[in-house]
């Protein structure tokens, strides 16, 4: 089982580690990583991970979890089971994407709060997000304002911070879960993002510290995709 980084230490970019597992060559498992594999509609980390053994590099291409294992995949064969190496992740791409993912977690506190919507699905890639809600009615103005209180609240720098909390006490308050779909019931040890004085939500991603860091949030189009069903892409800059 790999020993996950990224939930303890967001800032981690480098890390040591041995290979448990190795298929076709490129695709291996390590005994612990600080790579975010894609999850919870947001893209993976990116970078590199060097053999110690002659300082031989490879290009991290894609991170997944395949099961309960995260899988990261390389640019080229010469990896061997037993081998360890050092990884580093490729910052500026990961503090993008924290970026978006922390601005999702804004705007769908925002939607709940103040619209009683929760978010059906979504999708945060380099250079944009998306978010679909279960909103009844095609309302632009409405998500508009939302929007502009979502920026009000970065304006604000609160700080994000995470903690953890047994899944009882996560059952026992419905606001903390702003996704339709809930959260699996496997899941008995709680991780909480904490966007202080404002959102409370379950997640095993990667945030930024405090808001400013997001930017600003911009809409780039609104969808109306059928019934309860709205769709906003958005920038950020």
């Amino acid at each position: 089982m790999t020993k996950i980084l990224y939930t303890d230490n967001m800032q981690q970019t480098e890390f040591f580690a041995q290979i448990i597992s190795l298929e076709e060559g490129i695709y291996l498992e390590l005994d612990q990583t600080a790579f975010y594999p894609k999850s919870g509609g947001v893209d993976c980390d990116l970078g590199k991970i060097e053999l110690l053994v002659d300082n031989h590099i490879f290009q991290v291409i894609q991170v997944k979890k395949k099961g309960s294992k995260i899988i990261h995949q390389v640019d080229a064969p010469g990896l061997k089971e037993g081998d360890k190496i050092k990884g580093t992740i490729n910052w500026p791409r990961r503090l993008e994407l924290m970026r978006y993912h922390t601005a999702a977690h804004v705007l769908s506190g925002v939607f709940f709060k103040e619209g009683n919507v929760k978010v059906t699905g979504n999708d945060l890639i380099l250079g944009q997000g998306r978010i679909d809600f279960n909103f009844p009615d095609f309302d632009r103005n409405k998500i508009e304002k939302f929007v502009a209180r979502a920026n009000e609240l970065i304006q604000k720098d609160l700080r994000v911070e995470t903690f953890y909390m047994k899944r009882e006490e996560l059952d026992s308050d419905p606001s903390l879960t702003k996704l339709v779909m809930g959260l699996p019931s496997s899941i008995k040890n709680v991780r909480i993002v904490d966007i202080k004085g404002f959102d409370k939500q379950p997640d095993g991603g990667c945030h930024v510290s405090h808001l400013n860091l997001i930017g600003k949030i911009e809409i780039s189009k609104i969808k109306n995709k059928g019934k309860n069903n709205r769709r906003l892409y958005f920038v950020l800059k």
